[in-house]
């Protein structure tokens, strides 16, 4: 039996189909992977891309904690600027306060000196005043004059002197005190009570003084009534006369 010639072709061509189909796989592998690889990001791209990422927000968070920084100690110079100016401020008002409340003690511990000194001044006259009537109501007393009144009244005047006088010895320490406290307005107020007060007793004694004489002529008036000589009005009796001299 003769077989076509294409029954022995048949193998030859599968052969072949074979070995082209093998060498295609072959061929397209390379190929493949390569396509793979550079399409598929491996392990160590996404660690490195994860590292670079993360560095820029640790980097992006430490700007951030920078710049607050910055901005706290802009804050807390400006704080301080302000501290500092304001206390020049204070220590500048002070200043002037404290120089204004010196020149303000000098001129008040001057304007109480000269009221002092004026007050001594009268307290030493009617002193005086005191002295010589006390010695004329004697030698009045020794010629018969009643001056028992006049007496009383001269006592009370070098009470009210003596008063005054004392208060004056301390009144410097006084005014020194005044001017030096803390509130110099409010002592202020105690120390011109006490210059009313001396005024007051200088005032009692020179009305006291008054009394005094009037009441020495008072009784010279009387010795005269009583010896029956009538002095004109415009006459004092000697006896009065001699007590002003």
């Amino acid at each position: 039996m003769k077989l076509p010639y294409t029954f022995f072709l048949f193998p030859l061509a599968l052969s072949l189909a074979l070995s082209g189909s093998v060498l295609a796989q072959e061929a397209d592998t390379p190929v493949a992977a390569a396509e793979e690889t550079s399409t598929t990001p491996s392990e160590s791209d996404r660690e490195a891309a994860r590292a670079t990422i993360e560095a820029d927000r640790e980097a992006a968070q430490e700007n951030r904690a920078q710049m607050q920084a910055q901005r706290e100690a802009t804050r807390t110079e400006a704080v301080d600027t302000r501290e500092d100016r304001r206390a020049e401020v204070e220590t500048q008002r002070e200043e002037r306060r404290a120089a204004l409340s010196e020149r303000a003690s000098e001129r008040i511990t001057n304007l109480a000196a000269n009221v002092s000194n004026r007050m001594d001044a009268a307290a030493a006259r009617m002193q005086d005043i005191v002295g010589r009537l006390d010695s004329r109501i004697d030698k009045l007393a020794a010629a018969g004059l009643d001056t028992t009144e006049a007496r009383a009244a001269l006592a009370s005047a070098q009470l009210s002197i003596n008063t005054a006088v004392n208060t004056l010895a301390t009144i410097d320490a006084t005014v020194q005190a005044a001017v030096s406290s803390e509130d110099p307005r409010a002592s202020w107020t105690s120390v011109r009570v006490t210059f009313t007060n001396v005024r007051a007793e200088l005032t009692t004694a020179h009305t006291e003084i008054k009394a005094s004489v009037q009441a020495l002529k008072d009784a010279a008036r009387a010795i005269e009534s009583s010896r029956a000589v009538t002095p004109t009005a415009t006459e004092e009796p000697d006896v009065i006369r001699a007590t002003t001299e």
